[in-house]
């Protein structure tokens, strides 16, 4: 049977948010170029500057560690600064692009040519400009992420001193070791920030400027459907909210959340079904298969897995993830996909009270959360849904 115009429309709008995906990977992979090629700098620096430092105890030495944060400072917010431009102009170039693919997915989905309009360069230029996401503008986030990485990178040159450590040492501790790819360096965290606040830049972006396009084309698409990942990393509040319709201009608009995958897809009629991919598993659960079937008792994280036994299980799970990955139904909401997934599988999405209150007391994903969005703990569900903990046996 034929896909209708708005399955065609829904289904290139997933398969785009995979590339926004890998988008998203490119971005962060030349934000990590920028950080990284500092590192070798700030090795000399703490070298040259400290080589006659035995600690923190005289004048000579806090001169000499001032010094050195001047620097660090000079060296790293030149970095900082060329990953905000890089931020600023990648997301420019993907609110002018996003609503010219809409309007091209929109034509290739319909029987008929549809004269559509495009949002102003200027308005598209206010998304990345003006516009916060979890309550910052793109150029705050670029300035604490300076600001706490700087702190980091202090803080760690001002311990190594106080403990007596060497230079080499001080610098294990800021850019980490090469045997760990500097992993276990301050600045990796720097690099997971920076990796959160991009993925997450780009769907702040990409979702205001499919908003965009469709309140400037409102006579053709009217309402947008929530539509969330369904897989074992989805949030509470996402999960709560997915399949859910709302008018183009009204409804929580993703990101509702650091690295939130969600997206809103418009219709040109209230029905947008066709498939969508589901992911049925969680790390816990591949980690339960593996260690039953290598009886492997007690082993609850990858970390304590014995010697010689994680690649074992890296190579047994991303094949047990290709056979438990598949599709379903757009139209199913991630309520219904979650009811039909294992008692265990609800309790590592939910934790085990709320997996019972959903399963025996039959509370909805949505009553998980208030109306601000926020998730409500066990103390505040007790009070809210008291007939449903008494179902759930959680009353006792």
């Amino acid at each position: 049977m034929p896909k209708t115009y708005n399955e065609e429309f829904f289904d290139a709008m997933v398969r785009h948010q995979i590339g926004l995906t890998r988008l998203s990977g490119s971005i962060r992979n030349d934000i990590f170029r920028i950080l990284d090629a500092t590192e070798e700098d700030m090795v000399k620096q703490i070298e040259a500057k400290l080589a006659k430092s035995k600690g923190l105890i005289t004048r000579a030495d806090l001169n000499r560690r001032n010094a050195l944060f001047k620097a660090l400072k000079k060296t790293r917010l030149k970095a900082m600064n060329d990953v905000n431009a890089t931020w600023v102009k990648e997301m420019m170039n993907l609110a002018k692009a996003e609503p010219a693919f809409v309007g091209a997915a929109l034509n290739a989905s319909v029987p008929v040519v549809w004269d559509t309009t495009m949002p102003s360069t200027s308005l598209l230029k206010s998304i990345v400009n003006s516009r916060p996401f979890e309550g910052k503008l793109l150029k705050g986030w670029a300035n604490e992420l300076a600001a706490t990485d700087l702190k980091r990178i202090s803080d760690q040159v001002n311990i190594g001193l106080v403990q007596g450590e060497g230079t080499k040492a001080i610098a294990r501790r800021i850019v980490g070791t090469a045997q760990l790819k500097g992993v276990d360096g301050v600045t990796q965290i720097t690099r997971r920030a920076a990796e959160a606040i991009t993925r997450t830049a780009v769907n702040h972006v990409s979702n205001e400027a499919r908003r965009e396009f469709f309140v400037e084309n409102k006579g053709i698409v009217k309402k947008e459907r929530y539509v969330a990942t369904l897989d074992s990393r989805t949030t509470i509040v996402c999960s709560g909210l997915d399949g859910k319709v709302f008018p183009i201009d009204d409804g929580p608009r993703p990101p509702l959340h650091m690295q939130c995958r969600s997206i809103r897809v418009g219709a040109v009629t209230d029905e947008a079904i066709g498939k969508r991919p589901a992911r049925a598993f969680t790390e816990r659960q591949l980690l339960r298969e593996f260690t039953s079937k290598n009886k492997l008792p007690g082993v609850t994280t990858r970390g304590a897995l014995p010697r010689g036994t994680k690649g074992k299980y890296d190579t047994f799970s991303k094949s047990r993830m290709r056979e438990l990955t598949g599709t379903v139904p757009a139209k199913m909401s991630y309520q219904k996909w979650l009811e039909g997934q294992p008692a265990a599988f609800q309790d590592d999405i939910l934790g085990k009270s709320k997996g019972a209150l959903f399963r025996k007391g039959k509370v909805p994903l949505d009553r998980f959360v208030n109306k601000a969005g926020d998730e409500l703990t066990l103390a505040e569900l007790a009070v809210k849904e008291k007939s449903a903990f008494a179902l759930a046996g959680l009353d006792k």
